[in-house]
């Protein structure tokens, strides 16, 4: 992958890994969510009870857990679970300035209250400002067909390093797809849908255009969100009006006028 600067991102995800071992920070964040999400509603998340650099100890949670949902659940109810699933991992960098960065079924519980609960958090991704803005503001520029400035917007952020030329067409052709619960109403995920992505990117050939973007450091923890929460949204073949979470919770998304590609907001960094 030429594209791809691959120091920093094996640096990224060595930080990142050793973080997860380190109990008392995974103490930190979890008292913060339990914190936040207090009385929430739509949520649930245990809090610490004890912790030291050995053991860590929460509160007891109830329910059923996500992978039973997955298999034996009603449509009705995978299509709840996938809606708060995808509102948690979304208003998360807002309310608590941290993302959950490790959404597999099995830290995730449907409590019989129908709240979402969430368990583990040793690996989070610290956003003290929210997610990034330009995230948000990339994909409604997408949506708007203004693919010249989504290009400026890329290179930018550094997901398309400066000696690298992509065909703008071809990244307008990869990125459809992922972009598309953004810009419609409702949309059902599907493993059919993910099966199609999936040959997409592991497609090696020179031409792909997967092989010429790079993943900035300040990323990787986001992109492993989106990647695996996708996975667990296909599995659950959900139906939601997901683009209504991404205008509510996703800062840029929604703004009424399109970014000069040139404003700060758009600069690395």
């Amino acid at each position: 992958m030429p594209g791809l600067d691959m120091k920093s991102v094996l640096s990224e995800l060595r930080e990142r890994i050793a973080e997860e071992l380190d109990y008392l920070r995974e103490a930190e964040a979890q008292h913060a969510f339990a914190l936040e999400f207090n009385g929430d509603p739509d949520f649930y998340v245990p809090d610490v009870v004890a912790a030291n650099e050995m053991v860590l100890v929460t509160e007891w949670m109830d329910g059923t857990p996500l992978s039973r949902i997955i298999a034996e659940g009603t449509k009705e109810q995978r299509d709840q679970a996938g809606l708060l699933f995808v509102r948690f991992l979304f208003c998360s960098p807002a309310r608590v300035g941290m993302l959950h960065a490790d959404p597999h079924p099995g830290n995730f519980r449907m409590l019989d209250d129908g709240r979402l609960g969430a368990l583990d958090f040793g690996a989070v991704n610290r956003l003290p400002e929210g997610y990034p803005k330009a995230f948000g503001q990339l994909t409604r520029i997408f949506n708007q067909g203004d693919m010249e400035t989504v290009m400026t917007g890329l290179r930018q952020e550094g997901f398309i390093r400066e000696d690298i030329d992509i065909d703008p067409d071809a990244l307008r052709a990869f990125l459809a797809p992922y972009v598309e619960p953004t810009a419609v109403e409702e949309f059902t995920f599907s493993r059919e849908w993910l099966q199609a992505q999936a040959a997409s990117v592991t497609d090696l050939r020179p031409t792909n255009v997967v092989r010429q973007l790079n993943l900035p450091a300040s990323y990787v923890l986001i992109h492993r969100v989106h990647a695996a929460g996708i996975g667990v949204l296909c599995q659950l073949g959900t139906t939601a009006r997901f683009r209504d979470e991404v205008i509510r919770w996703v800062p840029g998304f929604a703004d009424d006028a399109d970014p000069n590609p040139d404003d700060e907001a758009l600069a690395v960094g």
